[in-house]
């Protein structure tokens, strides 16, 4: 199949400009969600998963290892499927307590929730070539990045295990790069594609990966990073309502919201890399809702840390590396529900002007520094070349000499004087 052709059989409807009161399911093809019985089953028959390849030491798709409640989400997940579901019910499926649970049910409603259809997947077998497709350089960063991956599978993964990953981790990424050659690939693009990759496995996973980067990435990838810097600075604008005192410190500080930088280009896949469970419900309550909703998720888990915050010593490096440390024990469900609040109390337009005004601060900001980083460039090299052009002054060798004479002559004299003066008295 040929790029022309590949690119014919993709019909792309934004997924914003769809109603959330439209059906959830194409031409009423209701999907079929396994019983709690069939999950572990349905898992091991997957010959398109990576779990086919990698066993996962934390394989929280085991019944074993669910919860009452998460049993009780998935027994409303099949119900709610089976009724008349509009495609805001299943969004809402999504974002709601615990997601959609398990990495099975990710596989059935994920290609829902992105509008993705059944057919027209490529075969894997067009893959073995595609880096070739895509520029040298950019395959060489690829392969750097992929191969610091190894955070995305267990700790007892066999380097086999490690290869097979990478080798698919590379090909489904300059799968979507050739794709839209209008793309930029960037770090961190690697760890998203990683967390598709584990949970849909390489085949169904391609067009996974590409709609979630059209429709939700695509700022990331243009050619400068502009519009993403101007964009940390919602966290900003929406800290000065929500916790204006916490705001006031952290530009006291001279610190700039681009902590939350690896947050939002990777959906958090890069913190949580090792955290599978939560990783993906993460993505769960991410393709159920805005765009810029990861910001504001990094907006009040901030805000939730502001004793901490305002406990660290307070300069940009302490508190700079406090805020770029997260913990896997955030109260993540009830920060979900407070960051959609806020993106409802505070959608981004009605903070757009702030968050142009906190920008340009910046951009002054750091032509200041540039402008005091040369002119103390400047003054080391006029007090180097001051230095070089006035030599110390030297003393004579002879005069030297006679003054180490004399400070010796005068030890001498008073050590004589000590030891006599103490002969006298004894």
């Amino acid at each position: 199949m040929d790029k022309n052709q590949v690119l014919n059989n993709y019909s792309r409807v934004p997924l914003m400009s769809l109603d959330d009161s439209e059906p959830a399911w194409n031409n009423d093809d209701v999907p079929c969600i396994p019983k709690l019985s069939e999950i572990k089953q349905s898992i091991s028959n997957d010959k398109n998963t990576i779990y086919e390849e990698i066993k996962l030491t934390d394989n929280y798709d085991d019944t074993k290892n669910l919860s009452r409640l998460d049993k009780l989400k998935i027994n409303v997940i099949r119900e709610r499927v089976t009724s008349k579901l509009s495609y805001g019910d299943l969004k809402l499926l999504g974002c709601s307590n615990l997601g959609l649970v398990t990495d099975d049910i990710r596989k059935i409603l994920w290609p829902q929730l992105l509008r993705i259809e059944g057919k027209n997947i490529p075969s894997i077998d067009e893959l073995n070539d595609i880096h070739k497709k895509i520029q040298d350089s950019v395959y060489q960063q690829i392969l750097k990045d992929v191969a610091r991956s190894g955070g995305h599978l267990p700790a007892d993964a066999s380097e086999l295990e490690h290869e097979k990953f990478q080798d698919k981790l590379v090909k489904i990424i300059c799968w979507v790069l050739y794709r839209h050659p209008e793309l930029n690939y960037y770090q961190g693009y690697n760890d998203v594609a990683a967390t598709i990759l584990i949970v849909m496995g390489l085949e169904k996973g391609l067009c996974i990966l590409e709609r979630i980067t059209l429709e939700f990435l695509e700022r990331f990838m243009e050619p400068t990073m502009e519009r993403v810097n101007q964009e940390l600075f919602y966290i900003f604008a929406l800290l000065e309502r929500i916790h204006p005192k916490l705001l006031e410190h952290l530009e006291n500080v001279e610190l700039f919201p681009h902590f939350a930088l690896a947050e939002y280009t990777t959906w958090y896949a890069h913190k949580y890399a090792e955290n599978r469970k939560l990783l993906h419900r993460l993505f769960d309550f991410f393709l159920g809702t805005q765009t810029l909703m990861p910001l504001y998720l990094s907006t009040v888990i901030v805000a939730h840390r502001a004793t901490e915050i305002f406990n660290t010593t307070p300069d940009m490096g302490h508190t700079h590396k406090v805020l770029c440390t997260l913990s896997d024990d955030l109260p993540f469900e009830e920060l979900l529900i407070t960051a959609k609040n806020l993106y409802r109390d505070y959608p981004p337009d009605s903070i757009s002007n702030d968050v142009y005004d906190y920008d340009h601060k910046r951009k002054r900001k750091e032509k200041e520094w540039k402008i005091k980083a040369e002119n103390n460039r400047i003054e080391r090299e006029r007090l180097r070349k001051l230095k070089v052009a006035i030599p110390q002054s030297r003393m004579p060798y002879r005069l030297r000499s006679y003054s180490t004479i004399t400070v010796v002559t005068i030890l001498a004299i008073g050590i004589y004087a000590f030891l006599k003066t103490g002969t006298s008295i004894n």
